[in-house]
């Protein structure tokens, strides 16, 4: 298949992951006029014990399997062979783990006034047996998993119109949930057969020698240190809420909980623009085409740190009106929490694109394990320290000290793989852009009143100075993509 644009695919996944970021917000509002509260927080939880068991079930395939079809998609034998490999330990982990929630939410007592819920909600780990996204991730299909999404939530969301009616319809959102998930999985199933051939498989076992099988073991190791990584790192980012709610009780949970998940949907969306890169690195480094996979390095650092400091920078700067905004001013408390959090945007944001990303591609995953270990002891150790000292606000210096190790270890590891080289104009225009950005902000603050449109008003003002002036200083990055929008709006001219 021939190679798909990056520009394209990074526009559809940012817009997908910032739908995908975007869109609870919008049915938690509905759901929690009806369901209020209680409903809500019943279902949540059904859901968050869900996840775990879904978690443990998908092992390391949603990093791993991207890298493993990406370097297999030489020729549809090849890529069937590996989806079927990778299939097959989902499946079996999937079938494991789905008889282990049952028993659990079956027998033990804690869940036998709520069985109902927690079985609906099971069809989740289920259908996690076609969860196949990363599938196409490593086909590069971001345009296909962004429609395809767009359309099923759309569709769950009138679902939830419609039949979610009062408070005692909680059971039926939680089964929309789960067809929202069905949707998705199943649809990934049947478009299956544009990439996948079993036929081609049989006959190559049947003329070739009986090494031509299965090897599922060579996928066991990555996938399970993969697994062992996502564990920890849920672990102790739970542990910042747990000694919270120990030491001052669930309102400062609140404040937190809030402040974090501005962060980490803003953060989802920015690395949104360069995982497409991930597939084609892998690629790269599985030729050895080492020039290739550097000059991807180097082009997806400079455009998420493109993205990544202005948000972070803004973040910081907005902070006490973004808070407002969204929770109301009962959350003020949360403001100086997400200022300090807002450096993990750009944290985090490194981290996964020079460190997960690279460590993953060139088979190294057991560094991104010893990093996650060593930012847990470190995240430990800042929380039992400062949360007793400066509530929320500990647990969010504490998770930046955690997660600046994390990203350290990872790139001290990963340097080794790329080579960096920025021009002085880059990063010169990136600065003044920086700068101007902030001084609008700042000199437009005196507009602001309690009014949505205002508050909007200056940040899209930022945001439009910001790269008005990347435009004028002819930053390469910016200016390529200019050029590849005039280039399309001439064409769709023609």
């Amino acid at each position: 298949m021939g190679k798909k644009s990056l520009a394209k695919n990074s526009i559809f996944n940012m817009a997908y992951k910032g739908f995908t970021a975007l869109f609870p917000l919008i049915t938690t509002s509905y759901v929690s006029h009806v369901l209020l509260p209680a409903g809500v927080g019943r279902v949540s939880y059904a859901n968050t014990i869900a996840a775990y068991f879904v978690l443990i079930a998908s092992l390391g395939l949603p990093s791993y399997g991207v890298k493993a079809i990406a370097q297999s998609n030489v020729d549809k034998e090849q890529r069937s062979r590996t989806f079927l490999e990778l299939f097959l330990i989902n499946f079996a982990a999937t079938v494991l783990c789905a008889i282990a929630y049952y028993l659990f939410v079956n027998y033990f007592p804690h869940f036998a006034d709520r069985k109902p819920l927690f079985n609906v909600m099971g069809l989740m780990l289920i259908l996690n047996i076609f969860n196949i996204d990363w599938f196409y991730q490593g086909m590069e299909e971001y345009v296909y998993i962004s429609v395809r999404s767009f359309i099923v939530k759309i569709a769950s969301f009138g679902l939830m119109l419609f039949f979610v009616k009062d408070e005692s319809d909680y059971l039926i959102y939680a089964l929309i949930l789960c067809i929202a998930t069905a949707g998705n999985n199943l649809w990934n199933a049947w478009n299956l057969r544009k990439y996948i051939s079993l036929e081609e498989i049989c006959h190559s076992r049947q003329g070739k020698a009986a090494d031509t099988g299965l090897h599922i073991g060579k996928h066991m190791r990555p996938v399970m240190i993969l697994l062992a990584s996502s564990i920890a790192t849920d672990i102790y980012t739970m542990l910042d809420s747990v000694m919270l709610e120990y030491y001052y009780g669930e309102t400062n949970v609140g404040y937190y909980s809030n402040a974090v998940k501005i962060v980490r949907m803003t953060y989802t969306v920015v690395i949104a623009l360069v995982a497409v890169f991930y597939p084609r690195i892998s690629m790269c480094y599985k030729q050895k085409d080492y020039k290739t996979g550097n000059a991807l390095i180097n082009r997806g650092t400079q455009i998420l740190l493109l993205l990544a400091l202005p948000c972070a920078a803004g973040l910081l700067a907005t902070a006490e009106y973004v808070v407002p905004l969204l929770f109301g001013r009962a959350f003020d408390p949360a403001i100086p929490t997400l200022r300090i959090l807002s450096v993990l945007i750009l944290i985090f944001s490194i981290a996964y694109f020079l460190g997960h990303i690279i460590l993953t591609a060139t088979g190294m995953e057991k560094m991104i394990l010893r990093a996650t270990v060593t930012g847990a002891v470190v995240n430990v150790c800042a929380n039992f320290a400062l949360i007793p000292v400066l509530k929320q606000d500990g647990a969010a210096i504490a998770s930046v000290l955690s997660e600046a190790v994390v990203t350290v270890i990872l790139l001290v590891h990963a340097k080794k793989y790329y080579i960096l080289k920025f021009s002085r104009h880059y990063i010169l225009t990136l600065t003044v852009a920086l700068l101007a950005m902030l001084a609008v902000t700042f000199g437009l603050e005196q507009l602001i009143t309690n009014r949505v449109w205002m508050i909007l008003f200056v940040i899209a003002a930022a945001g439009v100075v910001y790269f008005v002036v990347l435009i004028i200083l002819r930053n390469e990055i910016v200016e390529e993509l200019w050029k590849k929008v005039r280039v399309y709006a001439k064409r769709r001219q023609g």
